[in-house]
């Protein structure tokens, strides 16, 4: 009898007893994470104050003092966002490292739950060992007699709230490890990101010094090698206009299998110039004449957006070209063969991620949007090419992708 009673204590024990409390060090981590989110929130509006700069020196006439000015905002911009990814990475890690306290914390209440599951079973098992006639004999009275048989119900009453609760803590525990990957996914992009951010930085300080080197600081040098500048510019973006104006003929549409919105906007923003011929009188200078001489032609479509910002794969492919014209037509570039009859470009990039013949998939970032090349600011210049007239070329101020082009949006 008192085998019994002190069998069924321990048992009452068992499945009273708190589990190890890891409320202290899960306050802690919250705080933790907590001061990096207030961190976060003043980077935000840093960079909000940063960008304003950048744009009130979109609308300025062009000079070397405002080319400077443009090229410092662009670093302080890109700055900001570098400590602000650096941020964001020190709050993922904290938060993958609470989630493994969680993780670790679920599984102790799991194998606990589990070994009291088996002294309830063992307990049961010892009564199921004696007749109901045997447990009368035992007991000086009935009324203990109820009593164990009372503790018996409740045992197994235990059982099922224990099976219970290793399910939901089981369900729990793979919700915790689904967050943790996630996060960790997070953490891997962040970390891209940040290797993106601080190549573009680089390359706005080396434009920076570039500028002022050749310049040696004179607002007259600089006008004068602006002025030289535009001219081959211009002369570049005819070679290309006229190029692409023979292979415009020989698109054959039966090589194409592909049609409206199979590709992936590169970046969610607002055009700021669509494809083909601009029938204004204020054109952008940079395109050559179509239409006899009525407006520009414009062989992809702008999208707005600043330094720095992810460029994502349109589709599914392989990277079939990465270059750098430098100040010519497309500044960092990279073009991707999706295998269904098209190619597309992503040009004025800040920085490439990719190399060529590698595998890409439906909105991987590839790059990072910038102002390389001919533009006047950052956005992201976007083609749609035919493959079967698309091809590299080696021109004296670097490869340029040349080829039969097609109305982006009729993919987008």
């Amino acid at each position: 009898m008192l085998k019994i009673r002190l069998s069924v204590f321990l048992i009452t024990i068992l499945l009273i007893t708190p589990l190890f409390s890891w409320a202290d060090l899960a306050s802690d981590l919250q705080n933790q994470i907590n001061q990096k989110q207030t961190q976060i929130q003043e980077l935000q509006k840093q960079i909000a104050q940063a960008k304003s700069a950048i744009t009130a020196t979109k609308g300025q006439a062009t000079t070397l003092k405002n080319q400077i000015a443009k090229l410092e905002s662009q670093i302080a911009y890109l700055e900001s966002q570098i400590k602000l990814t650096q941020t964001q990475i020190s709050q993922t890690n904290l938060i993958i490292g609470g989630l493994a306290s969680d993780i670790q914390t679920q599984e102790i209440s799991i194998n606990k739950h589990i070994g009291d599951l088996g002294e309830i079973i063992r307990a049961i098992h010892e009564f199921d060992q004696e007749s109901p006639f045997e447990i009368v004999l035992k007991n000086s009275n009935f009324s203990d007699f109820l009593n164990q048989i009372q503790y018996i119900q409740n045992l197994q009453t235990n059982v099922q709230n224990k099976l219970s609760s290793i399910k939901t803590l089981k369900q729990e525990l793979e919700k915790q490890k689904a967050d943790q990957e996630a996060q960790k996914t997070s953490l891997e992009a962040l970390k891209k990101q940040l290797n993106g951010q601080s190549v573009a930085l680089d390359s706005q300080a080396e434009e920076k010094s570039d500028l002022l080197s050749t310049t040696k600081n004179q607002e007259k040098q600089y006008q004068s090698m602006l002025t030289s500048l535009e001219k081959q510019q211009k002369q570049v973006e005819q070679e290309i206009y006229e190029a692409e104006l023979k292979l415009q003929a020989e698109i054959n549409p039966g090589l194409i299998s592909a049609g409206k919105g199979v590709f992936l906007w590169p970046i969610k923003n607002s055009i700021t110039q669509s494809y083909g011929c601009l029938l204004t009188s204020f054109a952008r200078r940079s395109y050559p004449l179509c239409n006899d001489s009525k407006g520009g032609f414009h062989n992809g479509i702008d999208i707005d957006g600043d330094i720095g910002d992810p460029i994502k794969a349109a589709y599914n492919g392989t990277i079939s070209g990465v270059g750098n014209d430098g100040k010519y037509p497309y500044g960092k570039w990279i073009t991707i063969n999706h295998g269904n009859g098209l190619t597309t470009l992503y040009a004025h990039l800040s920085a490439q991620s990719v190399s060529v013949g590698q595998k890409v998939k439906i909105g991987d970032i590839i790059g990072y949007m910038g102002s390389t090349g001919y533009s006047t600011g950052s956005h992201l210049h976007f083609t749609v090419f035919a493959s079967d007239t698309f091809s590299i070329q080696s021109k004296w101020y670097g490869a340029v992708p040349i080829g039969g082009t097609l109305n982006p949006m009729n993919y987008l």
